[in-house]
């Protein structure tokens, strides 16, 4: 999410540099005081409050959501303050938001010593206007509590899921990305979670719900490429991420869950819409979001294997698309073999003078993309050449390691094309 991942002697310098976290005791957090009365949200009125003791009937919505805050992301206060969002708006009878909690954190002390949270929280998510501290109260508590692992991550979602039944679900993990290289970097653990053990995670959370994940989100930087999404597809049926970095102070938590208390009928499509919209309406313009229809990704990946050996069997086209112009005119986001696809297509169709095939193939597939894969993308005046789906094209070395072991690599056509395009770099 906050652009690198610090190690933990990097987030001591960072606190001694004088940048403050919420100065919460982790004790306090959850102690079993009474919840203090609230006002009501500044948006559509939800549905009313239950307790979390309640018994519970299905649900519309389960909002889960975990927050691996055991990095610079917890220690500067951003994984507090994501939580304190959800509170703004809290959970309904017809809305359960759920939270695995698992922060690093620091002391009131003058020193502002580092501290550790015991292992991780799940945290039924109650409405209240305190923004100071987090006083909704975790219903289970477990000292596994690594929170780059993909089994915890599976846990949560089982645990949340037999306690707050819902006709529809949303997952949303909040951390670091790193596109193809993973997401979720705890700095205690070491850990996180490669993109492939991720897809097979959100596999065994589809057989545990007996259906697809409604939205799948990932609240963390350069997610949204096409060898990522696509290992999700047959998990989840919309694919909410960014291909540029996200802002440390995550999605509107508040902007998104209010709508949704106040209309609980909508679908996996309608919330994704809405999570996209609420975050380009709060952050206004240097940023990114868009959300996929991940029944559509496998047309998607067809139509991409067309425009390539259309590409390949013309030497002129290929020689362009190869080419250093092309690709460096591309638009690049922080990690810089991450490139915006149809703005790399639009580069290579401007190199060609003829090459119908092959301008045809790309124009087709720009067509399909926005007709049909993207239910929705930021689209902001400051970010024109940024078009929703990023695409992975090395500057110097292609990993191959790394990549191909992605679903996205057997099935389509992409990994060989680079493989062609760095031979043909080593010519003379």
């Amino acid at each position: 999410m906050k652009r690198t991942v610090l190690a933990a002697l990097a987030a001591v310098a960072v606190l001694a540099m004088g940048l403050r976290a919420q100065d919460v005791s982790f004790d306090s957090l959850y102690s079993n005081s009474p919840l203090p009365a609230v006002a009501a949200p500044a948006v559509a009125a939800p549905a009313a409050v239950v307790p979390q003791s309640a018994v519970q009937e299905e649900r519309e919505w389960l909002v889960m959501v975990f927050i691996n805050g055991v990095n610079d992301l917890g220690i500067l206060g951003f994984a507090d303050k994501s939580i304190n969002d959800m509170e703004k708006i809290g959970s309904t009878d017809r809305m359960a938001v759920v939270v695995e909690y698992g922060i690093m954190g620091a002391d009131g002390s003058a020193d502002r010593n580092l501290r550790f949270q015991r292992g991780s929280r799940t945290i039924f998510v109650t409405r209240d206007a305190d923004t100071s501290k987090i006083n909704s109260r975790p219903f289970y508590s477990s000292n596994d509590g690594d929170m780059g692992s993909t089994a915890n991550l599976v846990r949560f979602v089982k645990r949340a899921a037999r306690r707050f039944p819902a006709r529809k679900t949303a997952v949303v993990i909040w951390n670091h990305g790193a596109g193809r290289l993973g997401i979720s970097y705890d700095d205690a653990s070491k850990n996180h979670m490669e993109v492939d053990q991720l897809g097979l995670a959100l596999g065994q959370i589809k057989q545990a719900l007996g259906k697809k994940i409604d939205v799948f989100a990932t609240d963390a930087c350069l997610m949204q490429m096409a060898g990522v999404a696509y290992e999700f597809k047959d998990a989840a049926k919309v694919i909410v991420g960014s291909e540029e970095v996200i802002p440390g102070d995550s999605f509107p938590y508040d902007e998104i869950l209010g709508p949704l208390s106040a209309r609980p009928g909508m679908d996996a499509e309608a919330l994704g819409a809405l999570m996209v919209d609420a975050y380009g309406a709060y952050y206004e313009d240097e940023v990114t979001l868009s959300a996929l229809r991940s029944s559509a990704l496998p047309g998607f990946v067809n139509m991409l294997n067309y425009w390539v050996s259309a590409v390949r069997r013309d030497p002129k086209a290929f020689a362009a698309a190869t080419s250093r112009a092309a690709v460096d005119a591309t638009y690049s986001f922080e990690m810089k073999d991450s490139r915006d696809l149809l703005d790399y297509l639009d580069n290579v169709n401007g190199l060609l003078a003829k090459s119908p095939e092959v301008k045809n193939a790309a124009n087709s597939l720009r067509a399909y993309m926005e007709g049909t894969l993207l239910v929705r993308d930021t689209g902001l005046p400051s970010m024109t050449k940024a078009h929703g789906l990023a695409v992975y094209i090395p500057q110097l070395r292609y990993n191959s390691a790394n990549y191909e072991k992605l679903a996205f690599s057997r099935d389509s056509l992409w990994d060989d094309f680079l493989r062609d395009m760095m031979e043909e770099r080593l010519k003379p």
